[in-house]
């Protein structure tokens, strides 16, 4: 796929992986809706990446509540006549024991990981069908394949998206719509800032950066038609969080 010119739904834009995906998808000369939960920091990349010459708008909502995924979708055929890519960067997950995680911790995510992209998915199908051709790019996590403790709800919900994907992976033969699933291990976020689980400086500098997701998205979006790649698996060799993917 030429990147010069298609339309992007893009969620979780406003911080760590989504921001770092916006930037790359933009310097190809990609055109943007912007999806995330918090306006202030979504503006404020908007700004930027109108500042570099980028073509975006912003949908401020949550990914699991349907009226954001129909204003996305709306904003994108409103704005520039088609869509073509859905990348789903949004989800996050308390790191806590079971027996100290409460139901809205494990609702939220679930919500964010799972179901936001259950319903972000529902919402650009019929359009990237109409058309014949598309992709979509679900960003999982090396958690979705390893399970680690401390992580019930986090490897439920990664879990949950990888079946999910491989589901409708199958569901799209034919259609010319391409599902892709990308599943990297720690990446250096905001996310350790705010998390139960916080990490030195020493343990983040080992960690993936945003920019290496990002590059990795825009590779699987940059491939040729004919070519599928169902799922790629990043893991940094100097990271702590670096086993192999392998389940149970």
């Amino acid at each position: 796929m030429d990147l010069d010119g298609t339309v992007t739904v893009l969620t979780g834009a406003s911080g760590g992986i989504g921001r770092a995906v916006a930037h790359h998808l933009v310097d190809q000369g990609g055109r943007l809706v912007l999806v995330a939960r918090r306006p202030g920091p979504l503006a404020e990349l908007a700004a930027d990446l109108r500042a570099r010459g980028g073509d975006v708008v912003t949908v401020p909502g949550d990914v699991s509540d349907p009226a954001t995924a129909r204003s996305a979708v709306d904003r994108a055929v409103q704005r520039f006549g088609r869509l073509d890519v859905l990348a789903n960067a949004a989800g996050f997950g308390p790191p806590r024991p079971l027996v100290d995680l409460p139901k809205a911790a494990w609702d939220a995510t679930i919500a964010s990981c799972l179901t936001g992209t259950y319903v972000m998915c529902r919402a650009v199908l019929p359009p990237l069908l109409a058309a014949g051709r598309g992709r979509i790019v679900n960003v999982s996590s090396i958690a979705g394949r390893v399970a680690e403790a401390n992580r019930t709800a986090y490897c439920a919900a990664k879990w949950g998206l990888e079946g999910f994907s491989a589901a409708l992976r199958h569901e799209l033969e034919g259609t010319g719509v391409r599902l892709h699933l990308l599943n990297p291990a720690a990446v250096a976020t905001g996310w350790w800032e705010v998390t139960d689980d916080p990490q030195p400086a020493e343990v983040l500098d080992r960690m993936m950066t945003p920019d290496d997701v990002a590059r990795a998205l825009v590779w699987v979006l940059s491939q040729p038609d004919h070519l599928q790649v169902d799922a790629l698996v990043l893991r940094n060799t100097t990271s702590p969080w670096s086993q192999p993917p392998v389940r149970g």
